[in-house]
């Protein structure tokens, strides 16, 4: 079963957020905690979201949020990658 909120799919924003946790000093076991936290979180707001328990007005801002943090997390790949092209 694909878990997409907004049409982002969760496996790619938790990863993608663990991955940015590093940069700011996450480690080790810690991070295993904060991708296990985001999967029941994220898992769970996207069967809310499914099931319809979600007031439709929340739900236009929770996929702008999640949208937000995939372009968030896409502009600091980004910027990653053009560093290590002009070093």
């Amino acid at each position: 079963m694909e878990f997409a909120i907004g049409g982002i799919s969760i496996a790619l924003l938790i990863v993608g957020i663990v991955e940015a946790a590093k940069e700011f000093g996450v480690s080790g076991n810690g991070s295993r905690i904060l991708a296990l936290c985001l999967g029941v979180f994220f898992v769970g707001l996207s069967q809310a979201l499914t099931q319809g328990l979600v007031p439709d007005v929340a739900v236009i801002w929770i996929e702008l949020a999640v949208t937000a943090i995939g372009g968030g997390l896409a502009a600091m790949g980004y910027y990653d990658l053009g560093k290590r092209f002009t070093q």
